[in-house]
């Protein structure tokens, strides 16, 4: 749930301190308080490819997607609501380009929660089991047009859509259902699991045949910068709309819309020539007649490049259109070579995500392998 999205990393954060805070008590036993710490760091080093290089945008530059208002609106949060058949069945007749279906295994296994809670639920789990349940159930509900914000429709605008709360409803009744189903199904086996699991993946591939294709629709390697919708004219960048643009290019879409894909000289005086460019690559000659001149790049401006003129690499920063520039003193006929290599910290984060994926599974391993001679 961390990796899906942005918003979703901030609301995941959330449900997990709802979480701790429901058994705050167990805190006070040191061991549990030492696996809740070693299991954050384990979190933080599996995800650390995500947020690292999101907190490094983050600081680096002013981006759109930061700003109040940018993504996050009480129109879109409204606008977005579900009809309670939708969560129930997927209309084929209809404009169907999602399928927010919950799906019958699912609403199956969750009615024997009736049973389960009749029947009793383990006291080693059963907080957990309420907390999942209501959870869920809550998860579910918000996502309904009906659903009466209120008073809380500013705070929780921040999620955009009502049904990306479907994610955190799939995730607690899930659990939920593998419970309820444990309690009905005496001596769970590995045939059990196949069986069900087998049903589940037949039950999703009915649902693909669901969502209509459109043949308009482009797919993202084919996206070119400074594409405009034709009815909003919106520049288009990559997948979004500009939301992940600098500010000072977001602002100035039209920029961006009659760009030449070339190198441009912004401030003093200079020439260039040979711009060759490919993808994340571009090499080019310039000339420069005064020093402080300002070269600006085809490339909105994100950490990661690395500009070299002559071999000696250069600093780079942000232009005031939002794109890679770079400052010049006054050369002649200078080699210009423009890479997108990462950064640092993107090299760094993925160490960490390596180094804890390897020390899960040692651990896992060696406390299998323990548990065996035991």
């Amino acid at each position: 749930m961390i990796l899906t999205h942005i918003l979703m990393t901030l609301l995941t954060a959330i449900m997990a301190g709802i979480f701790v805070c429901v058994n705050i008590v167990k805190l006070k036993d040191k061991k549990i308080l030492k696996l809740l710490g070693i299991s954050v760091l384990c979190i933080l080093g599996i995800s650390a490819f995500f947020w690292m290089p999101m907190l490094e945008t983050y600081f680096a530059a002013n981006y759109a997607v930061y700003q109040e208002g940018s993504m996050a609106t009480t129109e879109s949060l409204y606008e977005s609501g579900l009809d309670i058949k939708t969560l129930l069945y997927t209309d084929t007749k209809g404009d169907t380009t999602h399928v927010f279906e919950v799906g019958i295994p699912i609403l199956l296994m969750f009615c024997l929660s009736i049973f389960a809670i009749k029947k009793g639920i383990d006291k080693t789990y059963r907080k957990e089991y309420i907390l999942f349940l209501i959870l869920g159930i809550i998860s579910t509900v918000v996502t309904i047009k009906e659903f009466p914000w209120g008073i809380f429709e500013n705070i929780f605008q921040i999620i955009q859509f009502k049904w990306r709360m479907l994610l955190f409803s799939n995730f607690f009744l899930a659990i939920i259902c593998a419970i309820n189903m444990n309690m009905v199904v005496k001596n769970f086996n590995d045939k059990d699991i196949i069986v069900i699991s087998t049903i589940c993946i037949l039950y999703l591939g009915l649902l693909m045949p669901l969502l209509q294709k459109n043949p308009e629709i482009q797919d993202i390697d084919q996206y070119t910068i400074g594409e405009v919708t034709e009815n909003k004219r919106d520049t288009i960048v990559g997948m979004g709309k500009g939301e992940y643009l600098p500010v000072k290019s977001n602002d100035n879409r039209e920029y961006i819309r009659t760009r030449e894909d070339t190198v441009y000289v912004i401030k003093g005086r200079g020439e260039i020539k040979e711009v060759n460019k490919k993808g994340q690559n571009l090499t080019c000659k310039i000339s420069t007649l005064e020093n402080g001149t300002i070269v600006e790049f085809p490339y909105i401006y994100y950490p990661g490049y690395n500009i070299t003129v002559n071999d000696e690499k250069v600093e780079n920063f942000e232009s005031e259109n939002g794109f890679l520039a770079i400052s010049l003193p006054e050369i002649s006929n200078a080699q210009v070579v423009v890479e997108y290599v990462g950064t640092n910290v993107m090299f760094v984060s993925k160490i960490i995500f390596v180094m804890t994926l390897i020390s899960i599974i040692v651990f896992k391993i060696a406390k299998k392998y323990k548990r065996h001679n035991i």
